[in-house]
């Protein structure tokens, strides 16, 4: 393994990358599973989980290489004081790969087609590592019915573009995941993405998640973000509500660079002892900051 690779794909996850018990999840028009509609965009089926109800809607994405799953412990808790829906991207999760483009703004345009299918209204969109960058394309994209936006661990290094030497270290180690995707993604996750506090069981789960990760869409998702800073930075300057940020402390959040660029305001609200999946490793903790984020929100959007 290279001496570039820890830095380097470190800087990519810093860009963005089963409901409670006797919660019902929502019967909708019949034509997908438990009733609910069958969601395609341009022929790709979108696997999603939906419950609870309410004027508000929470909108959980998920990052790199993982699935909606890793929001149940998040679903246990809201699915009971808001409409929820988690989604698995396509070429992830449950979700078809039958496509051969992995962009992000292709993502963003999966979730809005989520949106519109399923009706959302008053949506707060919460996007875990690449999934900041894929909810920040559907709020440009739908800015009248996004009335919040939450990063999970991600925007903590916003910038217009990578130096000539940090792009070369990358299409190495781009290269490296097209010539063995189970082994790097694995190597990658086990060194770089876990806290000395994370439980073992938490680190298991996501390096097996890696390591089964369908290779192409994941490869060409992480080869489409090397571009991706400078729209990065002109949807943050066009994005009309304030970003807030779940992010863990042990990597910190450069927050002059938001102040820069995110003209509607931002708030970083820290979690401590902490990997990069806040939501379950220290889940509780998370929900409280979630909570708190949301309740500035809906508050906001009542004095708009």
């Amino acid at each position: 393994m290279k001496t570039h690779f820890i830095p380097i794909l470190a800087l990519i996850a810093g860009l963005a990358f089963s409901c409670q018990p006797g919660v019902q999840e929502q019967q909708a028009p019949p034509q997908g599973k438990l009733g609910a509609p069958l969601i395609e965009n341009d022929g790709v089926k979108i696997d999603y989980r939906y419950c609870g109800q309410g004027d508000t809607t929470l909108l959980f994405v998920h990052g790199w290489c993982i699935n909606k799953e890793y929001w149940e412990p998040q679903l246990d808790e809201f699915c009971t004081k808001y409409r929820v829906v988690a989604v698995d991207l396509p070429g992830f999760g449950h979700s078809d790969d039958n496509r051969d483009d992995w962009r992000v703004e292709k993502f963003g345009e999966d979730i809005t087609r989520v949106i519109d299918v399923l009706g959302l209204p008053h949506v707060i969109l919460i996007g875990h590592s690449m999934g900041g960058d894929v909810v920040l394309e559907a709020a440009i994209q739908r800015p009248e019915k996004v009335i919040g936006l939450i990063g999970v661990d991600n925007f903590k290094d916003v910038r217009a573009a990578y130096t000539p030497e940090e792009e070369q270290g990358f299409e190495e180690v781009v290269a490296e995941l097209k010539a063995d995707f189970p082994g790097t993604a694995a190597a990658y996750a086990e060194t770089a993405l876990f806290h000395p506090s994370t439980d073992s069981l938490v680190k298991q789960r996501v390096i097996d998640d890696f390591r089964n990760a369908r290779h192409a869409p994941a490869t060409a998702a992480i080869e489409n973000l090397v571009h991706y800073g400078k729209r990065e930075t002109e949807l943050l300057q066009q994005l009309g509500v304030k970003l807030y940020l779940i992010n863990s402390d042990a990597t910190p959040t450069d927050e002059h660079a938001l102040t820069r660029y995110c003209r509607a305001g931002h708030e970083v609200l820290p979690i401590h002892a902490t990997g990069h999946y806040p939501m379950i490793e220290k889940p509780e903790a998370f929900n409280g900051l979630l909570q708190t984020a949301i309740h500035k929100i809906t508050h906001d959007t009542q004095r708009r």
